[in-house]
């Protein structure tokens, strides 16, 4: 049977809010609530938290120790070679990879991943109707995919290398519940905007147990001042870049010269009154929120 280890990347030097992963979410830190969900998960082996050797991450170790997470400590930046590390010292097949800036991942995808996996071998599943930008998915990376990308690649953004060349690794989609597809929604904490939102919602909905991701739907769609408080944060360029590798829009206004021109999904050009009185009917129709 494939091994298969949750691995939760993280570390106390956080460029834009430095100690995010330790700051307090309805008692607990950001980090356990990521232990916690991690847990939800079927089919994992075990936890790990995958940090660098930076002394300043030895509360964080500690942290994980405290909730019986084990941890591997490795190069600041090689994230990758973080995760072939625990790979090789646990004798895993594949890693579920999370960043500790989504607390709300969905575990019910991350489950199917590991399933998946287990039927019939991938280099990389991942889920294909939403993006990692908003911070509500995880994804899943095979050992042996990650040997490969290290034979080029030795920065933090560990599965870019297949996105960028999915033709080359035997990769695997699957969807999300169209409910919970809510790219409108940032669930992801990387500055004090998005940790005030994410207090917000930890404060009002969590009882000891994981929040279910419809829950925090459900109250943003009812509480818009609130959701509203980190939608003009500045999202990362690799995230962006990342995003727009999987993303396949309906419509695309580009810059041609001096002027825009609009693109539909197989990039053709869109005659601008076509465009417009589509977009007017998606508006009265409520297809478009």
């Amino acid at each position: 049977m494939s091994s298969v280890i949750g691995v939760i990347t993280a570390r106390m030097a956080s460029t834009r809010l430095p100690g995010k992963v330790l700051k307090p979410l309805a008692g607990k830190s950001i980090f356990a609530h990521h232990v916690e969900r991690m847990r939800e998960v079927e089919g994992l082996d075990r936890i790990y938290l995958a940090t660098s050797i930076d002394p300043n991450n030895k509360a964080l170790i500690r942290e994980a120790e405290q909730y019986g997470c084990g941890w591997y400590a490795g190069p600041e930046e090689d994230i990758v070679e973080r995760h072939i590390g625990l790979c090789q010292r646990e004798s895993a097949d594949a890693v579920i990879r999370v960043t500790c800036d989504c607390p709300l991942f969905n575990t019910d995808i991350t489950t199917r991943f590991i399933t998946s996996f287990k039927k019939e071998y991938a280099d990389f599943i991942f889920c294909g109707n939403m993006t990692m930008m908003q911070g509500t998915l995880t994804e899943l990376i095979s050992c042996d995919a990650l040997v490969r990308i290290h034979e080029s690649y030795h920065g933090p953004a560990v599965s870019l290398p297949i996105r960028e060349n999915l033709a080359a690794y035997k990769t695997r989609t699957l969807d999300i519940e169209t409910d919970l597809v809510r790219p409108e929604y940032r669930l992801t904490v990387d500055e004090m905007a998005d940790y005030i939102l994410m207090e917000h919602i930890y404060n009002t909905l969590y009882d000891g147990n994981a929040i279910p991701l419809r829950d925090v739907y459900t109250w943003l769609d009812d509480n818009p001042e609130i959701a509203r408080i980190n939608r003009n944060v500045n999202i990362k360029g690799v995230n962006r870049y990342a995003a727009d590798l999987m993303d396949k829009p309906v419509y695309s206004i580009v810059q041609s010269g001096e002027k825009f021109i609009v693109l539909d999904g197989n990039k053709q050009v869109v005659d601008p009154a076509v465009f417009l009185e589509r977009i007017k009917k998606m508006a009265d129709s409520g297809e478009l929120v």
